[in-house]
């Protein structure tokens, strides 16, 4: 399942819980606009522009900018926010509550929920949706991170293709491959590299387009974008080319209509810029710096490969490195569990350079603390905790860079009690890389090598790649780590609750028995013959322990249902089988009201296949409400045929009927309406609550009608034939 799937099917998900007309995930796109990721909608049209919406004005540039929730409970009184309410005018929408989607105060997105009914949303429906937005804003971080990995994976993998296919490919045919899978990867519509010889350039590996429709009229280089990456040796990102001030190559952009430009130098061994890797939108793009270091990445493996072809021995030991680095990556991405990833990732890092020793540093607040190591246990003696930009260790996260030291003993940034450690331990040289995740340091690979020894740059390059996956793997555990915490935190909650409930339910329900019992000897005159007031007494103690007893029983029914622990048992039957019996039930109760009680089944009714027990109980609980909440008129139970095999049961009153305002929260456990006289109308709350999921498990849907002071109407819509015999999953 795709991210965008997920934020749907956690989007229909909420409605469950808080019911909407309109959901939306947005996503910031830069500064000053967002995007609709993923859209629920019941609304006859769209409440934001398709594509990208401005920021300034709105709602949800507020939450973006604040990482606030906001609830407007009605656009009409509200006026904040004047572009939204605007659009949301011509849609209907009259509420709405936005919130932010964040880990560790870092914007992913916004969670939006609409509805056409003022004040529907408010501080008890921001309760419920709070920890659902931590979830989601997890599933997003967790999903890009694998994207991340997966895009990454594929790029080390390219490389290794490229360095393999070099000695039967040449050079056109090796860079026509990489512009391919930068587009597949990449998601853009044209990749080339054009390279600079003397003064001129030359279009190679074009892939998009027809290869001549990207040359320019001239080939000698100008003052385009690609000369502005050859002359600062950096790349060159522009969402828009056609807009601002930003140098272009005009008569090429104009021809073909591109606006996304991305442009990252290619370096030869001795730091010379022999070109430049480009790739193309015809649509305006925001490019991520994740994307941009991908590319430098592969820029950097083109130019090697194109210099690789004049140079085979260095070919072979490239793709030996990038072979080891992708098993290593492979290896790493299947760990989780931190206690072991650590230490594995470090030994990985040892093996891969060649080196005797390896730690890690994970930062703490203002400290890196050491998590892991392999090598000698003469490493442990380091310090365990380090400042922020002390050691070296410190200076590689304060400066993000990596720093090699070719001989320990001579480096100025190491602390003299690390210098007599390592000096006794036999080590000499040092590398130290940053973790990072995006532009953010997460902690240090630390390697030590006995043998002295210069790093070269393509093995720091190397080691730089090996640690951005092993950031990754890192972030992983510890999302990991914290949503299996939440998960059995969770757990643990709803398990304690359940034998609390449980528990207490058997220690009361087997005194009321008791005293039920007791009750009714007592005034069948077992113990003694009883005047008419010890009788009244004793019938309202009898009344409120039944009362207090089918409470019990309700909420054993509800918790076995949350529990998972009902099963069907599933046989065929007729609809004369479930109504003969409840009209039996009922009959005598609505003539002691003075109700007219009338079932209704359709002709030609077949034959269905389910639970009828469960059934008989979701129809008496619907059947009792409404004679219960009904003084005059009829209650009438309507069942027929719907379309796609469907049976629909449908009853009907003349009672009291429910405020609009109450009908969202029927089903909710306990829920009873502040209008309705208890005394009147005793109950728990519970049974509709105890429909609804019984509707579920039955696979089917309800439906309610109602108007305050004139009757209700729910009509339960079941399959004519369940499609197996289940538990409650």
């Amino acid at each position: 399942m795709n991210l965008k799937e997920i934020c749907l099917t956690l989007c229909r998900e909420i409605h469950k819980l808080v019911p909407y007309d309109r959901a939306s995930i947005n996503f910031p796109q830069g500064k000053d606009r967002f995007v609709v990721y993923a859209e629920e909608s019941r609304l006859s049209g769209q409440a934001v522009p398709e594509g990208f919406s401005v920021v300034e004005g709105t709602a949800t540039g507020w939450v973006m900018h604040h990482l606030e929730p906001v609830t407007c409970r009605d656009i009409l009184t509200d006026d904040r926010f004047a572009l939204t309410h605007q659009r949301y005018r011509t849609v209907g929408i009259r509420s709405y509550i936005i919130l932010p989607l964040t880990v560790e105060r870092e914007l992913l997105g916004v969670l939006n929920l609409g509805s056409l009914s003022p004040d529907r949303f408010g501080q008890k429906e921001l309760d419920i949706l709070s920890p659902v937005a931590e979830i989601l804003s997890l599933a997003i971080k967790n999903s890009r991170l694998y994207e991340e990995s997966r895009a990454r994976e594929e790029m080390q993998k390219l490389l290794k293709e490229l360095s393999q296919d070099i000695v039967v490919l040449d050079v056109d045919a090796l860079l026509q491959k990489l512009t391919l899978k930068i587009r597949e990867v990449l998601k853009v519509d044209v990749s080339d590299v054009r390279l600079m010889a003397d003064g001129e350039w030359r279009s190679i590996g074009v892939s998009g387009v027809e290869p001549g429709s990207l040359q320019p009229a001239s080939s000698r280089v100008g003052h385009g974008l690609s000369r502005a990456v050859i002359q600062s040796g950096r790349p060159i990102t522009v969402s828009d080319v056609t807009a601002g001030s930003s140098p272009s190559d005009p008569p090429v952009m104009a021809r073909n209509g591109f606006r996304g430009y991305v442009g990252v130098p290619l370096f030869s061994r001795n730091g010379e810029v022999i070109g430049v890797l480009r790739v193309l939108t015809y649509r305006e793009r925001n490019f991520t710096q994740e994307e941009v270091d991908l590319l430098q990445q592969l820029a950097g493996g083109a130019a090697i490969a194109f210099e690789n072809s004049r140079l085979f021995k260095e070919v072979t030991q490239k793709s030996l490195h990038l072979e080891a680095l992708i098993n290593v990556n492979r290896d790493i991405a299947s760990l989780l569990n931190r206690a072991f990833l650590l230490p594995h990732i470090a030994d990985c890092a040892r093996q891969f350079l060649g080196v005797d020793g390896a730690s890690f540093r994970l930062v703490d607040g203002d400290c890196l603390v050491r998590a892991g190591h392999a090598g000698d246990e003469e490493l442990l003696a380091l310090s365990p905790r380090l400042r922020l930009g002390e050691s070296i260790s410190g200076k590689v996260v304060e400066e993000n860079r990596a720093i090699a030291a070719r001989n320990v003993f001579d480096d100025p940034l190491i602390i003299a009690e690390h210098r007599r450690i390592l000096n006794d331990a036999g080590y000499c040289s040092f590398l130290g890389v940053p973790l990072r995740l995006g532009e953010r340091v997460i902690g240090t690979i630390n390697l030590y090598s006995k043998r002295e020894r210069e790093f070269r740059p393509d093995e720091i390059q190397l080691i730089t790649a090996f640690a951005d996956q092993a950031a990754i793997a890192v972030e992983n555990s510890r999302l990991f780590e914290e949503l299996r915490k939440k998960s059995a935190e969770l757990e643990d909650a709803f398990k304690l609750k359940t034998d609390f409930l449980n528990t207490m339910a058997h220690e009361l329900r087997t005194p009321l028995n008791v005293v039920i019992g007791t009750q009714q000897l007592l005034v069948e005159g077992s113990y003694g013959q009883l005047d008419n007031q010890q009788v009244k007494a004793l019938s309202r103690i009898g009344h409120y322990s039944k009362d207090l007893l089918d409470l019990i029983n309700e909420i054993l029914d509800l918790m076995r249902l949350e529990a998972k622990k009902v099963t069907l048992h599933c046989e065929e039957f007729s609809v004369r089988d479930i109504t003969d019996d409840l009209e039996l039930s009922f009959d005598l109760l609505a003539r002691e009201k003075g109700l007219k009680l009338k079932f209704d089944i359709a002709d030609g009714m077949p034959h269905l296949w389910g639970d009828p027990g469960r059934l008989r109980e979701v129809l008496q609980n619907l059947l009792a409400n409404a004679v219960k909440y009904t003084e005059r008129g009829k209650v009438e139970l309507h069942v027929s045929m719907e379309k796609m095999g469907n049976v629909a049961w449908t009853v009907s009153d003349t009672g009291i009927g429910i405020r609009h305002t109450d009908l969202p929260h029927i089903f909710e456990p306990f829920f009873m309406a502040e209008d309705v006289d208890r005394r009147k109308y005793p109950g728990s709350g519970l049974g509709l609550s105890i429909v609804k999921r019984l509707v579920d498990l039955l696979e089917g849907d309800i439906a309610v009608e109602s108007e305050h002071g004139r009757g209700s109407r729910f009509t339960v819509t079941l399959p004519l034939h369940m499609k197996e015999q289940r538990d409650y999953m």
